[in-house]
C-alpha cells in the first residue's frame, strides 16, 4: 500500500507511473487539484478516468480541503467531490487531516465533517465512504453491536 501526497501538477505528471502500479495507492486530498481550476482541468479529468476505468488500485482521500480551495465554506472544492463520488463512490475515503497544522485557526474538524453530509446527503453513500471503503482497503473487519 502506497500513499501519496503529491501537488496537482505531479499526480498529473505521474499519472502514467500511476496507472501501471501494481499496489493499491492512496491520493491525499483529492490529489492535490486546486478546486478553483474546476473538474475540467486535465489532471482531474484523468484521474477521474483512472477511478472509472482503471484496475482498481486507486484510493482518493476527501481529505485537506483547506489545502486546494481558496473560498468561503470550500464550495468551489464541493465539484470535485461530486465527481469523484458519481466516478467512483467505492474508491473513497474521508478524513480530517487533522490537526490541520498551520490552517487550525481556519478550519475545524466538524466543520470539514458536515461538508462530508452536504456532499453525500444519502446514509449509504456515506456509509460507504467513512466504513465500508477503509475496510475493503485496508482489510478491517466490521464488529456490528
Amino acid at each position: 500500500m502506497l500513499d501519496f501526497l503529491l501537488p496537482g501538477w505531479l499526480t498529473h505528471e505521474l499519472m502514467d507511473v500511476l496507472e501501471r502500479l501494481r499496489s493499491p495507492f492512496t491520493l491525499a486530498h483529492f490529489g492535490m487539484f486546486p478546486a478553483r481550476e474546476g473538474t475540467e482541468q486535465p489532471g482531474f479529468r484523468r484521474l477521474l478516468e483512472l477511478l472509472r476505468h482503471g484496475e482498481g488500485r486507486c484510493w482518493v482521500k476527501l481529505t485537506g480541503l483547506y489545502r486546494i480551495s481558496r473560498q468561503p465554506g470550500f464550495a468551489d472544492a464541493a465539484p470535485l467531490a461530486q465527481a469523484l463520488m458519481e466516478a467512483a463512490p467505492d474508491r473513497l475515503l474521508w478524513g480530517s487531516d487533522f490537526p490541520h497544522l498551520s490552517f487550525a485557526a481556519k478550519v475545524g474538524t466538524v466543520e470539514l465533517f458536515n461538508l462530508l453530509a452536504a456532499w453525500a446527503p444519502d446514509e449509504a453513500l456515506r456509509r460507504r465512504i467513512l466504513v465500508e471503503n477503509p475496510r475493503a482497503l485496508f482489510g478491517f473487519s466490521l464488529q456490528e453491536g
